[in-house]
């Protein structure tokens, strides 16, 4: 079989452009919804200390074709980490490379893969390492971008199957980029790596395209301060209802009584309908909520639209990082107000119990593949503000020892205990058994596995799942069959913002659920999914539990209005 080409690569000045900008510019989501493209963005860092946390965008095209076969896999679980232990297996090596810079002329010739290695797939037999002149600073060279659903936890633990997973998406999804750039925001470079070299003029005319476009137009710039006076109603049905979930709460208080878990996060979905597209959410609540591990991807199954400010691990030159948020308080209206409720956070004892409890935790997960000594907490209970919410967030850091890589990190850390609780296999089997369905995507991870062997995966919180006219409920009531139809009927919400009451104090409910006649969704509108939840202590007091629940989905849900108006 003929070997796999490489990657062409070319640097061009980024001009200040952000990761969403270049992905319509080189993907164009909005004329090609049924493409299969990625963007991994990090907008304008939450401040100047964590500029590093925004410093990368990475953007990409459809998967690679090889011998007629698409470099997309959806292993199922119990073979999804073998599957990624060998790819990282199969890197092959680059015998020379060719990076062009922006006045370069393009290459005559191709740079080939040399070193034939075992097919994952019986069709394939090289796998090109990345130039060895790219830039080392580059995150992402070249390999593969993809998801782990929360059901990975099966793979890794034993627990029982009580619920199912309603939702059309895989539990694993990975594939390999025929094309991609790399945004460096702070030296503001924009790398470009294709597969085809005639692929680099083309994809350099529509960035052009973009900056004469951009010169044409006004400025905007994303509203990160909460916003105020703003109504929202909106129809939507949630799978539990508000007495379920106080009801889930108080059992899970039990367990904490009985001395089998110290904290748990319990969570609830909701879904709606929609006219707009997958890239018309992201994009509003991008400028609604901007994030340092957002993310949007374009499947057959449908979009994944993320705004998290999480993220669940990294790997880099074999050093890791995770950075675990655990207390949440809304925003202030004023400044005064906003310092207020970060200093009333900060005093928090139990909100700082459960904060250290849950670094302790990933401490340990780290502690298990890190060289011994080399796991610190090097930022402890740092205030992040987001447009609706500020968080307790700590950073931990440690050296990956020789003998592991990327898969025995994910296998350590998946899934965050901040989504879970503490200890987080018992967490689980709790979760299971009081949350209405499985988990699916959410509270999963996405990211990248490189060449390299580096790794960097969110946490899919702030998260939104949309399949392309998936609903079958055009019939309304007769789209509801059973107990579970009649259940679903009665939960149907009209969910109202009013962010000028939610900022008076922390306790405000800026989500309230009032009930109303059940509005069908018709077929002609796409759906979507939601998810958010709340961590649960010995002291919790569930009808608050449920409306920070709710809080959580603001930003999603105002975007979702936006994107209908």
């Amino acid at each position: 079989m003929k070997p796999m080409q490489p990657w062409y690569w070319r640097s061009l000045p980024l001009e200040q452009r952000s990761g969403s900008e270049v992905f319509a510019a080189l993907f164009r989501p909005d004329d090609n919804p049924d493409a299969i493209a990625t963007l991994l963005e990090s907008p304008a860092p939450i401040s100047q200390d964590r500029s590093q946390l925004a410093r990368y965008s990475i953007c990409a095209g459809t998967p690679r074709i090889i011998d007629g076969q698409p470099q997309l896999w959806t292993p199922p679980v119990g073979e999804i980490l073998p599957f990624l232990q060998q790819l990282l297996e199969c890197k092959g090596a680059i015998q020379n490379s060719k990076v062009e810079s922006q006045k370069s002329k393009f290459p005559d010739s191709p740079v080939r893969a040399g070193m034939k290695q075992k097919s994952i797939d019986g069709s394939r037999e090289s796998f090109p390492k990345p130039a060895p002149t790219t830039p080392d600073s580059l995150p992402f060279t070249g390999g593969w971008l993809g998801w782990l659903g929360y059901d990975l936890a099966w793979e890794i633990e034993k627990l029982p199957y009580v619920k199912s997973d309603p939702l059309p998406f895989p539990t694993a999804y990975w594939y390999e980029p025929e094309c991609f750039a790399v945004l460096d925001h702070s030296e503001q470079i924009l790398w470009l790596a294709v597969s085809a070299p005639q692929q680099l003029n083309e994809l350099q005319e529509r960035l052009e395209n973009l900056k004469v476009k951009s010169q044409n137009s006004k400025p905007t710039t994303n509203n990160q301060q909460p916003i105020t006076n703003y109504q929202l109603p909106i129809t939507h049905s949630l799978l539990t209802t508000q007495e379920e979930y106080e009801t889930a709460v108080c059992r899970a208080k039990k367990y904490i009584q009985a001395g089998d878990i110290f904290q748990a996060n319990l969570s609830l979905r909701f879904e709606t309908s929609t006219i707009a597209s997958s890239w018309q959410i992201y994009q509003a609540l991008q400028q609604i909520n901007p994030s340092p591990f957002a993310s949007y991807w374009q499947t057959p199954w449908g979009a994944v639209i993320s705004c998290s400010p999480e993220r669940l691990v990294q790997l880099r030159d074999r050093q890791v990082q995770t950075r675990p948020i655990a207390g949440t308080r809304s925003r202030g209206v004023t400044p005064a107000q906003d310092c207020d409720l970060a200093q009333e956070l900060l005093s928090n004892t139990k909100e700082i119990a459960e904060h250290i409890m849950l670094v302790d935790l990933e401490r340990n997960d780290l502690g298990r593949v890190c060289e011994w000594g080399s796991v610190v907490v090097d930022e402890l209970l740092a205030i992040e503000r987001y447009s609706h919410v500020m968080h307790l967030v700590s950073n931990i850091t440690g050296t990956l020892k020789p003998e592991y890589n990327a898969i025995d990190l994910i296998r350590a850390a998946f899934p965050g205990g901040t989504i879970t609780g503490c200890p987080k296999v018992r967490c689980m089997e709790i979760i299971e058994e009081l949350e209405p369905v499985r988990r699916s995507l959410f509270y999963g991870s996405c990211g990248y596995l490189d060449w390299r062997g580096n790794l960097d995966l969110n946490i899919l919180i702030r998260t939104l799942l949309y399949g392309r006219e998936q609903s079958k409920r055009a019939e309304g009531a007769e789209g509801a069959e059973g107990a579970e139809g009649e259940k679903r009927a009665e939960g149907e919400k009209n969910l109202r913002v009013s962010s000028d009451a939610s900022h008076t104090s922390h306790t405000s409910h800026t989500l309230h659920p009032t009930p109303h006649t059940p509005h069908p969704i018709h077929n002609s509108r796409n759906q979507v999914w939601g998810q958010v939840g709340a961590g649960i202590v010995a002291d919790s007091d569930p009808e608050r539990e449920w409306y920070e629940s709710l809080h959580k989905a603001q930003a999603q849900i105002i975007a979702l209005k936006r994107t209908e108006e």
